[in-house]
């Protein structure tokens, strides 16, 4: 079966994720051109249709799901995947616009509370839309096990390491650096002029303090905390892959547990 949607690359910035996808010659471009495979998506994740949705006539989702790009349905399937994991802050909506001069090409951008967290978002939206834009069928997909799968693959990874502190750099000339050097050190400022810098010292200083940046008081609300697990490029596939062995695991439990419930009710002994 050919892939509808092909993710060529990740870009990971400091507060936000970009994936370069593709729509396959063939597939649908537009959710209008096959409307029974966008219901399958509503009927997945109904919750879809109250979405913020910017750039649009429309302040919402609902009234453009049934006639915008298949990338743009992709961009808020993720979205949707990112809110149910209560993992992901305040994301309620990415943006979508088309790559000039590729065809069928579309660069999806989200904010990114957590780079593997949205990478594995964005990695089922692609598997549900496969699924829908595919004519359905069995199994459908398992919505809370990919949520659950989403949740345990980020729980289960180290936490990242602490970014180290800014550093500033300030100039100073002359007997001003001794003021300076002792009020960066909390010491107080040498007032007798014999133990004054003298005149070979009259060149620049260069003094280093590491400080750490205070957000603004009105930013801390909404600022998101970002986790980074800078892996790099060459791993974005294995990681994305891995989103499907954590979700298959979780759905294989449930189907266990739904089989030993069925056969404790059947069982002719009880």
């Amino acid at each position: 079966m050919t892939q509808i949607i092909d993710i060529r690359r990740v870009e990971i910035a400091p507060k936000s994720l970009t994936a370069r996808v593709r729509i396959a010659m063939g597939a649908p471009l537009m959710t209008s051109e096959d409307l029974e495979g966008t219901t399958r998506v509503y009927r997945l994740l109904p919750e879809i249709v109250n979405h913020v949705c910017l750039g649009d006539v429309s302040e919402t989702f609902k009234d453009v799901m049934g006639d915008t790009e298949v990338a743009h349905l992709l961009e808020h399937v993720t979205v949707e995947l990112l809110a149910q994991t209560n993992l992901a802050g305040d994301v309620t909506c990415g943006r979508t616009y088309a790559v000039e001069d590729e065809r069928r090409t579309y660069d999806v951008e989200f904010p990114c509370p957590d780079d593997v967290l949205v990478a594995g978002a964005l990695s089922s939206a692609v598997w549900i839309l496969q699924w829908a834009y595919t004519g359905g069928g069995e199994p459908e997909p398992d919505v809370a096990a990919t949520v659950q799968g989403l949740a345990a693959l980020v729980q289960s990874l180290p936490e990242p390491a602490a970014p180290a502190p800014a550093k500033r750099e300030y100039v100073v000339v002359g007997k001003e650096a001794e003021a300076l050097v002792a009020e960066l050190n909390g010491e107080e400022a040498a007032t007798d002029d014999a133990e004054a810098l003298d005149e070979d010292a009259e060149a620049d200083v260069v003094v280093e303090q590491l400080v750490v940046e205070e957000i603004p008081a009105e930013e801390k609300k909404s600022a998101p905390v970002t986790r980074r697990h800078q892996f790099a490029e060459s791993e974005v596939d294995e990681m994305l892959g891995a989103v499907h062995k954590a979700v298959e695991a979780h759905t294989v439990a449930d189907d266990e547990a739904v089989e030993e419930e069925v056969e404790e009710e059947l069982d002719p002994q009880d």
